[in-house]
């Protein structure tokens, strides 16, 4: 599921869903986090707090918690400024997603959602199973 010199990210199809690996950096480390759905309909990106651990992201004392509803029912996250969110060599610094348990009952780090597919130039191609990006 990463990217290859062209920018071009295979998606892995799971039970009728697309999921890609992203790469998160926060506070001077990085993480790579598997198994995050390509969520067109969702607003807003969304990544499990168990799958960003060894980054020690927490809520802290005055963070505002949101309730988040959708297809999968209702999830309580708060959000984080991330230094960088990226995908096959593409990314955005300074990035906010919202952190939350994502309990679905199958194996899900995340929601990538519009707000950075549409950041990036997100371009996904059903036929070939693949994501790649606007260079305008």
């Amino acid at each position: 599921m990463g990217g290859d010199k062209d920018g071009r990210v295979n998606l892995e199809q799971r039970d009728s869903l697309l999921f890609v690996s992203v790469v998160v950096g926060y506070e001077g480390g990085e993480v790579e986090v598997p198994s995050v759905l390509v969520d067109t309909g969702s607003a807003t990106t969304v990544l499990s707090i168990d799958a960003l651990a060894e980054l020690s992201i927490q809520p802290e004392p005055g963070d505002p918690i949101r309730k988040l509803r959708g297809v999968g029912g209702v999830e309580y996250v708060f959000t984080r400024r991330l230094e960088k969110l990226s995908l096959g060599g593409v990314g955005v610094g300074e990035f906010e997603v919202e952190v939350g348990a994502l309990d679905y009952g199958f194996e899900m780090n995340g929601i990538l959602g519009l707000d950075f597919l549409v950041e990036v130039g997100a371009i996904i191609d059903l036929r070939r199973l693949v994501l790649h990006f606007d260079s305008d």
